[in-house]
């Protein structure tokens, strides 16, 4: 008897693709209605990080004295950690602002890249090298943009987690239905 055949068979409907799906799409729509608080909720998320993180270098911190010389640096960074969590927590403003900040910059260096690497395509399609080099350009542009406005930026990546979350919810919920 061939296993591969009898697979339709066991196939059953997928509850927790489904209940998944759903709930990405209500946080979505959460989002996409209160921008704000989406943020204040990456804000408070990155905080807990930041000091979970710091709290995990200084454990570790006695195990990498024995062997590793510069092991002050875990020190130093689960102290750094720590601090930056605490500050998160207690202003949700400047949190806010030093992620957008890390958005902006995120996208204006992956922006300079991208025109670097563009160059190479001069060789392979003078077309496909201009339409690329004006793609990075623009996101260069809209980098810049965002690096001098902050609101924008924050804004900018609640609306691409909440429309991320819209796409992947809803391709959940049809393969809770292809499962079957």
């Amino acid at each position: 008897m061939d296993i591969f055949s009898s697979s339709r068979d066991n196939r059953s409907f997928d509850w927790g693709a489904f209940i998944a799906g759903i709930l990405m799409v209500v946080v979505s729509f959460i989002l996409l209605r209160h921008p704000a608080k989406g943020l204040h909720a990456f804000v408070l998320i990155f905080a807990i990080i930041s000091i979970v993180q710091g709290l995990v270098w200084l454990a570790g911190y006695s195990r990498f004295r024995s062997f590793f010389p510069r092991s002050w640096v875990a020190l130093i960074s689960g102290i750094l950690d720590i601090i930056v969590g605490i500050l998160f927590l207690c202003s949700y403003d400047v949190g806010g602002l030093t992620i957008a900040y890390l958005f902006a910059i995120w996208f204006f260096v992956d922006s300079i890249v991208g025109i670097a690497f563009s160059w190479h395509l001069r060789d392979f399609s003078g077309g496909y090298f201009i339409f690329n080099l004006i793609l990075n350009i623009i996101s260069l542009i809209i980098a810049i943009c965002l690096i001098f406005n902050p609101v924008l930026a924050a804004l900018s990546l609640v609306w691409l987690v909440a429309f991320w979350l819209l796409v992947f919810g809803i391709n959940e919920i049809v393969l809770a239905f292809m499962h079957r």
